[in-house]
Parts: C-alpha cells; sequence; structure tokens
C-alpha cells in the first residue's frame, strides 16, 4: 500500500486538474459563481454522468442552454407541461417525460427547503452513516406525486434510474459523485456542506473505477455494487484516512499504468 500511495502521491501532484475537467460532468457546475446554482447543477450533471463521456455532455449542454445563465431560477420555477414540450431530447432509457418527472422532483423538494443538504441531515435517521443519509434523500424524492408530469403519480423504470436505493445494493455512483462535489474543499470539488465529512465519502463507483481498482489491488471482488463501493473507499482510506476520495479524479482521468 505504501508504495501504491506514493505512486499515486506522485500522479495525483503533477495532475492537470483544469485540463481533465473539460472532459467530467464537474465542468458544468463549474461553470456557476451562485451557491445555489452551483448545487442544482452539480445534482443534475451528477445524475446523467453515465454512458459515453461524450453523449451525456452534449445531452447536458442542451439541457443547462435550456435553463439559462441561473439552472437554480429555473429549476424552482419551470412547469412541467412546457418543458415537455420544450425539450426535444432524451437520454438513452430516460423519456423526456422522465427527465421532466426527474427535475420536477428536484423542484419540489427544493421548495420544501433551501437546499439539498437537509435531505442528507434528518433528525429521524436511526443511523448517521452516509448509507443512511442517501436513501434517506432517495426515499424524500420517490414520495414526490408525479401526476403533473405523467398525468397521474407513476415511478417509471426511466425515472427510478436517477433514485437508486444502497438498500437494495446498488453503488449509487452518481449521487456518490454529486456529495464528493459537495463536501471535499480541495483541488476541484466545491465544499459547499458540512454534514458530511471528506471521510465519511464513498468512491462513486463505475465500470472504469472498478476496473482500474481491480488492477491496482483495491479491490479483490467481481461485482459492482455497494459492498465492493465501501471495499474499494476502505483500501483508500488506508492511503488518506481523513479524504479517501482524494485518488477519485485521478482514478478517473489519470494515466493509471504509471500505477501497475
Amino acid at each position: 500500500m505504501e508504495n501504491l500511495k506514493e505512486k499515486l502521491e506522485e500522479i495525483y501532484n503533477s495532475f492537470d486538474f483544469d485540463k481533465a475537467i473539460q472532459h467530467d460532468p464537474i465542468k458544468f457546475p463549474k461553470r456557476y459563481n451562485n451557491p445555489f446554482d452551483i448545487e442544482v447543477s452539480a445534482f443534475i450533471a451528477s445524475a446523467f454522468a453515465y454512458g459515453s463521456i461524450k453523449c451525456f455532455c452534449n445531452f447536458l449542454e442542451e439541457l443547462f442552454k435550456i435553463m439559462g445563465k441561473n439552472p437554480a431560477d429555473f429549476i424552482i420555477n419551470f412547469q412541467p407541461l412546457w418543458l415537455i414540450e420544450k425539450l426535444k431530447i432524451k437520454y438513452r432509457f430516460s423519456s423526456i417525460q422522465d427527465i421532466v418527472g426527474f427535475l420536477f422532483i428536484l423542484q419540489r423538494i427544493l421548495k420544501k427547503g433551501p437546499s439539498l443538504e437537509i435531505y442528507f441531515n434528518q433528525p429521524e435517521l436511526t443511523s448517521n452513516s452516509t448509507i443512511s443519509k442517501i436513501s434517506n434523500f432517495v426515499k424524500e424524492g420517490l414520495n414526490v406525486d408525479l401526476t403533473p408530469v405523467y398525468g397521474k403519480d407513476i415511478k417509471t423504470k426511466g425515472l427510478l434510474h436517477f433514485f437508486p436505493k444502497p438498500e437494495k445494493g446498488s453503488p449509487c455512483k452518481r449521487i456518490n459523485l454529486f456529495l464528493r462535489w459537495m463536501v471535499r474543499s480541495q483541488d476541484i470539488d466545491f465544499g459547499l456542506w458540512k454534514i458530511i465529512k471528506p471521510s465519511e465519502l464513498i468512491i462513486p463507483l463505475d465500470v472504469h473505477v472498478m476496473r482500474v481498482s481491480k488492477r491496482i489491488g483495491l479491490t479483490k471482488r467481481n461485482v459492482q455494487n455497494l459492498k465492493t463501493a465501501l471495499e474499494i473507499t476502505e483500501s483508500l482510506k488506508k492511503l488518506s484516512p481523513s479524504d479517501p476520495l482524494k485518488y477519485d479524479f485521478v482514478l478517473c482521468h489519470g494515466d493509471i499504468n504509471n500505477l501497475i
């Protein structure tokens, strides 16, 4: 592990973060200065961060173009039926209605509180773990009545994709990515939230991170699920206890051949 830490530190310290940002969904919230715009745009950008980078970045460019200069204001005020007519593109297996449904849920929960952060800090939580906080947030989102979008309160497969449940074993990659952006205050991340500590974050596990983690010995598991995400995170804690996701961006975008 010590040898791996030295190699990761070398890559981290020489890494061109500014260049790599242009090939990562974090480039979208980086366009804004207002914390509320950053939070809202970050949640949206992370939610669509699956599939090829080119495809989801092209989709997000179109979506943010519709939202204009202040995505937070747009989300708070848009009318679902208007946006269904305005939005001309779907994304993968989420229909236009599913996308509007996702944004409508974001609108509803933001109207109940000034920030998404409050849903990760509910007093009735039985556990203070990050997993419990994610579960609570997902529950809040799925409690929203979607009749204004679908004509009846249904939760389609394309809509549920945006709200994965950790209790069912999902690694919740995109929510964990969003949390990394909001919680960490180092290098590229925003550090807007204080309710979760950097040491409590979970690796945003996708196919690429899974493959890299196996090759460099962070996990021996073969299944891309929550248990694997937690195992990789625990391995990273041995390298950086207070900030286990310090190397996450480097693992996603760096040259891992130097690590093998």
